[in-house]
Formats: C-alpha cells, structure tokens, sequence
C-alpha cells in the first residue's frame, strides 16, 4: 500500500518538473532567438556593407573617371616638365583606383551570380536570397561589363581621343543607373534575408508561446495544489481562532493596477512616436526636419532641451559642431557653436568615438570645474546647459560623429535613458545616411563639374573657395540683423556656402575662345557669356527634376544662385532683368561676394584692386548693381570680411 503522503505530492511534483522544463525550454528558446537573430543581424549588416560599397564603388569609378578625364585633356596641352611629370603621377594613381574598384565591384558581382559573398574568411550562403533578383542580376551584369570595358578603354588611354570620350560619357550618363540598379539588388536580398529570418523567428515564438501556454496551465494547477489549500487551511484556523488574521487571496487591488497601467500606455506612446519616425524618415524628411521631430516628439519622454549632432572629418581627427535644435530654452547656442570644430585627441569625446559607449554628466559645471575649460564648453555653460547624454553616432558600423541630448536641469538623466536614446541615435543615424550622406554625393559630383569649369580658365585661381567663405560672411552677417531673422537660419547659411561655388557652374559650356579671352569681349562673345548663367540652371534643374522624382530636393538655393548672380537691384543686369526683391536674397548675397573677389584679384585683363578700391566699388553700386540694404550692413561689419581677405592674402590663396 502506498503512502498517502507521497500520493498526494506526486502530482506536485510532477508540475514543479514540468514548469521546470517547461521555464527552461522557453530560455534556451529565447536564448537560440538571441543568438539567430544576432547572427541574422550580422549578416543583414554584411550584406548592407558589402552592396552599399559597391555603391561607393560607382561613385568612385565616376568621380575618377572624371578625374582621369581632366588629367588626359591636360596632357594635350604643352605645360612645364614638372608639372607633366606629375600629371603622370596623378594619372597613374587615379587608374590604380580605378582598377582596384573595378576588381572589387566585380568580385561582389561575380560571388552575388554564385550565391556566396565572403568577408573576413567568411562565407554566406545566400542561394535562397536572389531568387527572385536572377533578372536584376542580368541587367547589372551586363551594364556592368559595359562599364568593364569603358574602364578599360580609359586605365589605357594616353590621351585624350574619340574612344576615350565616349568612355567618360558612357560611364557618366549611366552611372546613376548602376547605382540604382545596385540598391535594389541590395533591397531584394536584405528583404528575401528578413523574411527568412522572420519565419524562423516565428518558429521561436510559437514554441515560446506553446511552452507559456504549457506553463500558464501547470501553474494553474500548482494554485490548486498549494495556494488554494493553504487558503482553506488560514482560513480553517481562523474560523477554530487559531489565526486572527483571516488568510486573503492576494489579488492585485486597482491602487496596485494603475501605475502599471500607466507604464504600459507610456510604454505604446514611445511606440507609437517611434512608428512616426520611420514614417517621416521613410518619406524622405531632411536630416533637419528629422531632428526637428524628435526634438519635439520625445521631450516629453526623456528629459532634453537641445540636440545637437557633430560630425567627424574624412580622416577622423576632427570633430565640427553640424546641426543644432532647442525647444526656445536654450538660447543662441546652436548659433554660437555650430560650425565650431576641435581635435578628437583633445577632447574627452575620443574614448566615446572608440569604445561606442554613451556618457552621462549630470552636473556639468562640476564636470568642468577643474579641467581646462574649452571654448565649446563655456559656450555651452553660458546657454543653461547643465545635463547631457552623450552618444555615438554611426552609419554602417562606423563612427561619423556623435549626438548629445542636453538638458537645462541638473541631475536628471539615468541609466534607463541611454537605452532608448540609442534608439534615437540609430534612427538618427539612418536619416543621416539616407538624407545627408546621399546628397553629400550627389552635390560632390555637381561641385567636380563646376571645378571643371574654374580649372578652364586658370586666372580665377582659388575663386570657389574664396567664394564660399565671402558668402557665409555675408549671409552670416545678415543673420545678426532682424529684418532677416526669419529667412536666414543656420541651415540657410550652411547652404549658400555649400553652393556659392556652383554659381558659374555653367561656363562648362562656354567655347574656350570666349571664356580665355584675355581681351574686351565683342557684344556677340558677350552674349553668348551670358548664357553661362543658363546653361548652369539647366544642369542643376535637371539634377534636381531627376531627385524630385523620389520626393528630394537638393539644388533649389544652387538654381536660384546660378540664374540670378548676374541680376542687377536696378534691373539691368541678365538674363532676365530681374529687379529689386524680385531677385532670390541668395542671389544678392552671392552677386556681392562674386564681384568683390572679381575686384581684388588679377585677370588678364587688369591688376587686383585693394580691399577698400573693392568696398569702394561695392559701395558705389548700392541700390544701382547691389541689394542697398545688405552693402549697408556689409560696410558696416566689413571687417569681417577684411579678416578673410587678408587670410587669403597670408596664404597666398589670392
């Protein structure tokens, strides 16, 4: 006969090994998720970098070619022996470039047709992935071997000929194909990669769910076994006044419910916010306007007052305060800092960069108090900032600058911030690659044109440059003043210098007889000049109809620039006669920096003026070839301007 003792705790003991089981089972589950998905993630990651260098590929291949196009014509003109020999030199490393891109588009290309791509002594099978892209495959195949063979026309070119122009034209006119046509490769595969790993995440979470539901079930059983006896049994003592305290169920009361209520609806907001992110990310919002949403949408979550994003230089030493917003707390600090830039070394912002660790000062005034103080911080500290977050920020894996979410108050930032600051960070981190990163190279293939025409005519020297930095003066000088308060933003002046040097973009079209003319031009010759500022908006309203196609706009200041820098106040000026605030103010701004370096350099035609002959000059033509308003406020904060005049005088860059 058995014992009642050990019958009673068999079925116990049962439910304890089942749950046991059971709570192990959905661990390893979790765990096999964890490593699956991390693994996926990896590849995802793989398959991202691999196909977006062959991106980076095309646009190399371009921009060299274009180089190497450059270099051949320069061939065909007698130079001095030096400057032939290192012509050779430079056209020797640009076709090495092009051959190491070749080779490295190729070797993505041919492993992609053969269903594995390696890295690191690593393999992928992707067999399963480029079903449904064997058509695509084809078509960049053979654009790609027609590219094989421009390349190869152009690494063995000596000079300039008839091949070696329709090389560069080929390559040039179906670039942005090749690009495309890699992207979607890059789209099919990453998709066909996600939803193999959602199935057999699905997989996960079905086991997952049936071992809950397995356990939910055992549990229930386990209150019966227990719970609910040892109720009976409180409450039998209590009823013989064993117990004076009669046993209750402890079910969960409403005081009890509510902050947990409260958590889980805050818990659906950031969700939901996230999902609107995504949305204006994938609606192809700028880089700004994105920084703008967040800085309104998550305030109320994490407690900031500023964002700022600085970024790192090509070769990683530098780091330039970019991009700034504030919710009106704090105040002149994106005006102040941005543009600003600093060692990495010297700053303690090199260990973040490096380890891709956020850090958290709660009291910057004591953080600060006893080390050198930088500029950049005394900045900061005279704005109100007293908190911040600080995180890296990363496209493909790699560091581009960082991003600080910063607060007025002390003491309010926590552990449990930086983790969906992170999420922040990362989709921060896209709109920046998909926005700024994108545009940054379609504005250098449109700036390697306009190179092209300044490198025609040999006397403007350093103009572009020089261009750049009388135009952001200007504008910011105008930004001081409040009649332009609106119109003239951070992002306005970062954009009028970033497109300034596209003004006579058009001169590419210009016969080499009329533009190098060192003499007075004939009325015919002066006409067809003219047309420069025509043939510029034409190359960059096409550029920009191509990108409004997929909902961007890049070229909007550089169009008004290129068309309207010849306009007069007065309206005598071309091509169309255009008067008074009829003239886009980025115009205006360039038409007086574009003639005063015309004033203080040399030509063929006639000597540098001084600086005050030039302001002079500037002054004269107020309210008759200029805008009166800004050459009062330029007159009145010209040294400014004198400061980068003398520089460029210093540096022999005039």
């Amino acid at each position: 006969m058995r014992n009642k003792t050990e019958l009673t705790l068999r079925p116990i003991k049962i439910i304890a090994v089942i749950i046991l089981l059971a709570f192990v089972l959905i661990i390893l589950c979790f765990i096999g998720l964890k490593e699956y998905s991390s693994v996926r993630d990896y590849e995802d990651k793989v398959i991202l970098n691999l196909y977006g260098k062959q991106r980076m590929y095309t646009q190399r291949i371009s921009k060299d070619i274009d180089r190497l196009y450059t270099g051949l014509l320069a061939n065909n003109i007698v130079f001095k022996d030096k400057y032939i020999a290192h012509n050779q030199e430079e056209i020797k490393d640009i076709k090495d470039s092009l051959i190491s891109s070749k080779l490295a588009f190729s070797e993505v290309i041919n492993s992609t047709q053969e269903g594995y791509i390696s890295w690191d002594n690593n393999e992928l099978d992707i067999r399963g992935f480029i079903t449904e892209s064997r058509p695509l495959i084809d078509e960049i195949n053979s654009l790609w071997s027609r590219f094989e063979d421009a390349i190869d026309t152009m690494v063995e070119a000596e000079e300039v000929n008839n091949e070696v122009t329709k090389a560069a034209i080929f390559i040039s006119e179906h670039n942005f194909k090749l690009l495309d046509l890699s992207e979607q490769l890059q789209n099919i595969i990453l998709k066909a990669s996600i939803s193999s790993s959602i199935k057999t995440e699905r997989i996960f979470y079905t086991l997952i769910l049936l071992l809950s539901l397995v356990t939910l079930f055992a549990l229930f059983h386990l209150v019966r076994f227990i719970i609910i006896p040892f109720h009976h049994i409180y409450k039998g003592l209590s009823e013989i006044g064993l117990s004076e305290i009669p046993a209750r169920p402890g079910f969960p009361t409403r005081k009890r419910v509510m902050p947990l209520l409260g958590e889980i609806n805050e818990m659906f907001q950031k969700i939901e916010d996230l999902i609107s992110l995504i949305q204006n990310i994938n609606n192809n919002f700028s880089f700004t306007e994105i920084l703008d949403f967040i800085n309104k949408t998550f305030s109320r979550i994490i407690p900031y007052n500023y964002i700022g994003v600085a970024l790192l230089n090509d070769d990683k030493t530098m780091l330039e305060a970019s991009y700034g917003v504030s919710d009106g707390h704090v105040i002149g600090l994106p005006e102040n800092l941005v543009g600003m830039s600093y060692k990495v070394n010297e700053t303690s912002l090199g260990k973040l960069i490096q380890t891709g660790e956020a850090r958290i000062i709660n009291d910057l005034e004591t953080y600060t108090m006893n080390k050198p103080k930088k500029s950049y911080n005394n900045i900061i500290l005279a704005s109100g900032i007293r908190a911040s977050i600080t995180l890296p920020l990363k496209v493909s894996g790699k560091p581009v600058g960082i991003i600080y979410f910063s607060s007025i108050y002390k003491d309010v930032y926590q552990e449990g911030h930086v983790k969906f600051l992170e999420t922040l960070a990362n989709s921060i981190a896209i709109s920046f690659q998909q926005n700024t990163y994108i545009d940054n190279i379609i504005y250098s293939s449109v700036l390697a044109l306009a190179k092209l025409a300044e490198a025609r005519d040999t006397d403007t020297g350093h103009h572009l440059e020089r261009m750049k930095s009388y135009s952001r003066i200007i504008a910011e000088i105008l930004h001081e003043d409040d009649r332009y308060a609106d119109e003239i933003t951070l992002e306005y002046i970062s954009n009028i210098e970033r497109y300034s040097p596209l003004h006579d973009i058009g001169k590419v079209g210009i016969p080499d007889g009329i533009l190098l003319k060192p003499g007075k031009l004939t009325e015919d010759e002066f006409e067809e000049m003219k047309q420069h500022t025509i043939y510029g908006t034409e190359v960059l309203r096409n550029a920009e109809d191509n990108l409004n196609t997929k909902g961007r706009s890049v070229f909007s200041m550089a169009i008004d620039i290129t068309l309207g820098h010849h306009e007069k106040w007065d309206g005598s000026g071309y091509p169309y006669g255009k008067s008074g605030l009829d003239i886009p103010l980025s115009a205006r701004i360039v038409a007086i920096a574009d003639v005063f370096d015309a004033l203080t350099s040399r030509r063929p035609y006639k000597e540098p003026l001084t600086y005050e002959e030039s302001i002079g000059i500037i002054e004269q033509g107020k309210g008759k070839h200029f805008d009166p308003h800004i050459v009062e406020l330029v007159v009145i904060n010209q040294d400014r301007l004198r400061q980068a005049y003398d520089d460029f005088v210093k540096n022999k860059l005039l």
